[in-house]
């Protein structure tokens, strides 16, 4: 079964306010095993509703319209379906009745214009509305069924809950699971992500979607099948799959789970702790980390070290250095006597140009020296951009705690 979400509302439309009503119908139809493969958004105008309820019932077999149910002029759903379908508005007693006693119970006055609120389809479906005024409407014709239900979210999820998601349910003959799992990568861009995965992207079921943000990307693997067991095996064979080919960039399945929490816990974990020295950085990296470590992570696992800080010498080399003369040698000896002069097991170094205008997307990009020392290795990095804006640090610092989750994990 595919289903379609046609959102009602100027004030959605102009961005006013946020249609959060779509995204909880979304998961719940997931849930439910229905597809979902449109949503769209029309302002209060009963000509371009009535255009986008007729082309979903062209190429779905739910439609679920919500908003445009109330009193007012500008409630548009109820004749914009009426002549989608073919069906004139007729006055349902019964709606009235239940409107009647509600305005009464809470000793209101109920205008003229209520009365709207009473007008369904013919040959519509009541859908009861328990916590509002407005009742909701299910008209089926050959095409499909169309769902309406009123905008308040309140009113939207109780009736969803208990009217349209058991008739999906029932009509659902494949009842199927649907479930999805997000894989997080750092350090690899979403072209070549997509480049490694290949054939993985064109699967059909489980299928393996791509969501990029700044500094990382999203795997999303999106399975269906008959129960839990079977949609959890499938995502099983998926994600190792996945795994198998970038799994040296995944650091989390969870999600909402930032980079910077997930290293802090391995070094509260394995009681580690890392000193870091930062120049066009300018201490952010420590600071995210420190900030993610657990409650009960012992002290000194991370420490911020200053240019200063270092044995005279090496102190003044980096200054001379100055900004853009670094090199990788110079960041391990940094790096090295960081974590000396820190009494830390690691030493974790970021020399980067800061002049203006440079940055990722700066007239003079610069360069970025990360290092890192360690009790069994050492590794180096160069990244072809410096700078200090936001952006910048985030990659950088994405970058640099690559290195250390590495480490740590290996």
């Amino acid at each position: 079964m595919n289903a379609e979400i046609i959102t009602t509302g100027t004030e959605i439309l102009l961005g006013e306010i946020v249609d959060t009503n779509a995204a909880w119908i979304a998961r719940q139809l997931r849930e439910a095993g229905v597809n979902l493969y449109y949503k769209t958004t029309v302002g209060d105008n009963e000509k371009r509703l009535r255009e986008m309820i007729e082309l979903a019932l062209s190429r779905s077999d739910v439609v679920i319209v919500t908003g445009g149910l109330g009193p007012t002029v500008d409630d548009v759903t109820r004749p914009a379906i009426a002549v989608a379908t073919g069906r004139p508005l007729e006055l349902r007693e019964d709606a009235l009745q239940t409107l009647q006693a509600r305005f009464a119970r809470f000793g209101a006055k109920m205008t003229d214009n209520n009365r709207r609120q009473a007008y369904i389809p013919r040959g519509g479906v009541l859908i009861e509305n328990p916590v509002g005024t407005a009742p909701g409407i299910l008209v089926e014709d050959e095409r499909g069924a169309v769902f309406a239900l009123p905008g308040v979210p309140r009113e939207m999820k109780r009736m969803m809950q208990d009217s349209v998601l058991p008739w999906l349910r029932a009509r659902n003959g494949d009842q199927r699971v649907i479930r999805r799992r997000v894989l997080r990568t750092v350090g690899i861009g979403e072209s070549a992500v997509d480049s490694r995965l290949g054939e993985l992207m064109h699967s059909a079921n489980p299928s393996v979607g791509l969501a990029a943000h700044p500094g990382q990307v999203d795997v999303r693997i999106t399975a269906s099948a008959p129960d839990e067991a079977a949609v959890e095996a499938a995502l099983d064979a998926m994600e190792a799959q996945v795994r198998a080919v970038i799994g040296d960039y995944i650091y989390s399945a969870t999600p909402r789970d930032p980079f910077p929490a997930v290293v802090a816990r391995l070094l509260a974990e394995r009681r580690t702790t890392v000193a870091i020295l930062e120049t066009n950085t300018g201490g952010v990296i420590a600071q995210a980390l420190a900030s993610a470590l657990p409650d009960d992570a012992p002290a000194g696992i991370v420490t911020g070290v200053a240019p200063s800080d270092l044995s005279s010498p090496l102190a003044v080399e980096l200054a001379v250095a100055g900004d853009g003369g670094y090199s990788e040698e110079l960041a391990l000896r940094v790096a090295e006597q960081t974590a000396i002069g820190a009494e830390a097991d690691y030493g974790l170094t970021i020399l980067g140009s800061a002049g203006e205008g440079q940055g990722i997307y700066g007239d003079q990009p610069g360069e970025t020296y990360l290092a890192l020392v360690g009790p069994n290795s050492s590794k180096v990095r160069r990244l072809a951009f410096g700078g200090r804006d936001q952006l910048t640090q985030l990659l950088t610092g994405n970058r640099a705690l690559l290195l250390l989750w590495r480490a740590l994990r290996d």
